[in-house]
């Protein structure tokens, strides 16, 4: 590597590291041994219970650290949701869900070409989640126009295994507008959540979906 002007890292860099590493796992052991055969095999069982506990704790505590850093780095403005075209549009919606802990991938819903995706979250509650755009012009003023009505079901889907005993499919629609009476009177009585153009700018700002839909609350069933 040296004969090609690559370098790795010399022995004395990593030295630290793996003396650290050494000392990481070598200690609990050796306290845990010194414990067992010294004082007694109880005190040595609950020094390794100790020790599980405090990695344990560690584990969920980087956990937390990795998801709001997931959280945080996923983000989008209105501005972005705007100028994205369609399949754009859907790739945003799909990192956000994906964020949030749900699989997400896009299958053909119609002979229209018309793209779902759908996906589930680590419980097993499938997902399926259709899309919407608000009809806008460049430079427009006032209010933003309703968003426009195109037939979605968002019906899932997909291949995954739902829990019989959980909740029942979490259907979406999400636009980049809003959402006319009518609709909202169909999503009513469909049992399907919409997220419109407020919505989505929290949603895209960092807040959970669970969060912005009380999804621990269920939506209304078909009349």
């Amino acid at each position: 590597m040296i004969l090609r002007g690559e370098y790795g890292p010399r022995w004395w860099e990593i030295a630290p590291a793996f003396a650290t590493l050494l000392l990481a796992i070598g200690l609990p052991l050796f306290s845990v041994g010194w414990l067992w055969g010294r004082v007694g095999w109880w005190a040595g069982l609950l020094a390794a219970a100790v020790i599980a506990c405090g990695i344990r704790a560690v584990v969920l505590r980087r956990r937390e650290v990795v998801a709001r850093n997931r959280r945080r780095a996923v983000r989008f403005t209105l501005d972005n949701v705007d100028a994205a075209d369609d399949r754009e549009f859907r790739r945003m919606v799909g990192r956000l869900l994906r964020r949030d802990g749900w699989t997400a991938r896009g299958v053909l819903a119609n002979d229209r070409g018309t793209v779902h995706l759908v996906g589930n979250d680590s419980s097993g509650r499938r997902m399926g989640c259709a899309f919407e755009r608000g009809i806008e012009t460049v430079g427009q003023d006032g209010p933003r126009a309703a968003a426009a009505l195109r037939p979605v079901s968002a019906a899932p889907d997909d291949d995954g295994q739902e829990d019989p005993g959980g909740s029942g499919p979490l259907l979406l629609v999400v636009s980049s507008g809003s959402f006319a009476r009518d609709r909202v009177v169909w999503a009513a009585r469909s049992g399907v959540r919409l997220v419109d153009r407020g919505q989505l700018l929290r949603w895209a700002a960092g807040e959970n979906l669970r969060v912005l839909l009380d999804l621990d609350r269920p939506a209304a069933g078909p009349e």
